[in-house]
């Protein structure tokens, strides 16, 4: 996948340019920023829910082949956990094999609650039952490990070390320890640019380029 991106932010203009910066597949890549909103614009823009001023962007992965998970969870908090399962999958599992592949993330009993009564970590490891069903070619997480506990973080690690096999993780955070051990390639958005940074003390590189 190529990516050419001309935005307008603030009434200055922000000239994001990545060249093949998505075009190797099996690999983990985590995006630093500043700003969520400088993030969370530039996982829209290659969803497709914003829209550049100017350029293209040629996003090969369909949309349905596309999962986001921003921490503002688009999940129906009217419906029960096993409801939005069904719902977001198309209702292509049955309940039974739904309640096998959640029950590392959430209860049987918990799935059966209206998503309104949920924690935010309750929220996250829902939505991430539904990216392991789903099995998505291309997979966009925004801070995926706020709310999660320890048990959680150690779960959705192996997933996504398990999920880079064949298949595209853009992940953008702040945990180091976490990201230290999975990540591929690691990315900062700076000086309107994006700069392909070594891996090695993630604080560290995090506090030189920040700071």
């Amino acid at each position: 996948m190529t990516f050419k991106i001309y935005l307008l932010i603030s009434k200055h203009k922000i000239f994001l340019r990545i060249q093949r910066f998505l075009s190797q597949r099996v690999k983990s890549r985590l995006l630093w920023h500043q700003t969520v909103e400088g993030r969370q614009t530039l996982l829209k823009l290659i969803l497709g829910s914003l829209h550049a001023s100017q350029g293209l962007i040629n996003n090969s992965a369909k949309n349905n082949d596309t999962y986001v998970l921003f921490d503002n969870l688009e999940l129906y908090k009217n419906l029960t956990g096993m409801d939005n399962i069904l719902f977001f999958t198309n209702f292509r599992y049955s309940k039974l094999t739904i309640k096998k592949r959640a029950q590392r993330y959430l209860s049987e009993e918990r799935l059966s609650k209206r998503v309104s009564t949920y924690s935010l970590g309750e929220g996250k490891r829902l939505s991430l039952i539904i990216w392991n069903l789903l099995e998505p070619s291309l997979t966009m997480m925004d801070e995926v490990t706020n709310g999660l506990d320890y048990e959680s973080l150690n779960i959705l690690k192996e997933d996504l070390i398990r999920s880079k096999n064949e298949k595209i993780i853009l992940l953008t955070g702040h945990q180091f320890e976490f990201y230290e051990e999975i990540i591929d390639d690691l990315y900062v958005i700076k000086n309107k640019k994006i700069l392909k940074v070594d891996k090695g003390g993630l604080k560290k590189i995090y506090e030189s380029n920040f700071n």
